[in-house]
């Protein structure tokens, strides 16, 4: 890891990348489970969910009663109350879009990020800084021994860190087959961090259009030099200590003791997630005080091949037929 221009070790980012439901909350879990790890969720959503809106931490707590988030107000801005929290939810909808992302790219490429992208980044740099610093105190470590998991999902909220030399930013590019992800967003999902929401719902043709330009995007991504991982969903589950094996290698993270917590198909989970956003499943582990936590079955779920319409199929089919095959979703249709 080399240092930055003032001489700061820069902080180990993995960022989870790829489209919303290719299981992404799960293998953030798993690394989750890690000592040296720690997850703040999706911090895309961070200005508006977690310091406006107060809705609840993965740990269960709402945010602004989170001791984990406290802190991290307190290391970064002397707390929450300090920062314009408007400001910096008007900024991320003016940089972190996908119509951004040609911008984005160019300033990855020539080093010259806009205004609003650099005032964007003082903005979130503190936050991850300070997760980062806030988990190291609680555990005895250094602050660049922590690698933190952010689960945002979004390609330009990756681009835009990656600009940030304070950041070491490491992308696992997380892939599942477009009927599956296709099926899952067409089901009926509750937020219950909010009273009463759901999560949104989107055609299939939408899912298979967006599953192909996000894989294209994160392909580019690593072009313009940044460390991109691709990994499929379905392998993981395949081979989960295998594949963890491989993830954690990517990402700097300690396996010399091995995957502990995988015991062939079966996982324990006891640490909880402090995520600021995501899947309900980021809410579920073994109750308060259970030393045995939460065992999962690390199982894949492949209701799309029953549930999918025969229609819907054909159609996530044909869309994402130009680079089906690159990922191996032909063979076994």
């Amino acid at each position: 890891m080399t240092e930055t221009t003032d001489g700061r070790q820069p902080q180990p980012v993995l960022f989870i990348g790829g489209l919303g439901r290719s299981g992404s909350t799960l293998i953030e879990k798993l690394l989750n489970e890690f000592d040296q790890t720690f997850s703040v969720g999706e911090t895309v959503h961070l200005w508006e969910r977690g310091v406006r809106d107060h809705e609840r931490c993965g740990c269960g707590e709402a945010f602004v009663d989170c001791p984990q988030w406290s802190a991290v107000g307190r290391l970064a801005f002397d707390g929450w109350k300090n920062v314009d929290t408007d400001r910096m939810i008007d900024l991320r909808w003016a940089v972190d879009r996908s119509r951004r992302l040609p911008q984005i790219f160019n300033a990855l490429r020539t080093g010259k990020p806009s205004a609003e992208m650099l005032e964007y980044l003082e903005g979130m740099s503190p936050v991850l800084l300070a997760a980062a610093q806030a988990q190291a105190e609680r555990i005895g470590r250094k602050r660049h021994e922590i690698t933190l998991l952010d689960s945002s999902k979004h390609l330009s909220t990756a681009a835009l860190l990656a600009l940030d030399p304070l950041l070491d930013v490491r992308v696992l590019h997380l892939v599942r087959d477009p009927r599956g992800v296709a099926y899952s967003w067409t089901k009926v999902v509750d937020r219950p961090e909010t009273d009463g929401e759901t999560m949104p719902q989107y055609s299939p043709s939408r899912t298979a259009m967006r599953w192909v330009t996000d894989n294209l995007g994160f392909e580019a991504l690593a072009r313009v030099g940044v460390p991109v991982k691709t990994v499929r969903y379905e392998d993981v589950l395949a081979d989960p200590t295998g594949e963890m094996t491989a993830i954690a290698k990517f990402a700097g993270i300690n396996t010399s003791d091995g995957i502990p917590f995988i015991d062939g198909s079966t996982a324990r989970i006891k640490t909880p997630m402090h995520s600021v956003a995501g899947n309900p499943m980021r809410f579920q582990r073994g109750g308060d005080g259970d030393e045995r936590g939460q065992e999962m079955t690390l199982a894949l779920d492949d209701a799309w091949r029953d549930k999918l319409s025969t229609k819907d199929r054909r159609v996530v089919t044909a869309v994402t037929g130009p680079i089906l095959a690159r990922y191996g979703y032909l063979r076994g249709r």
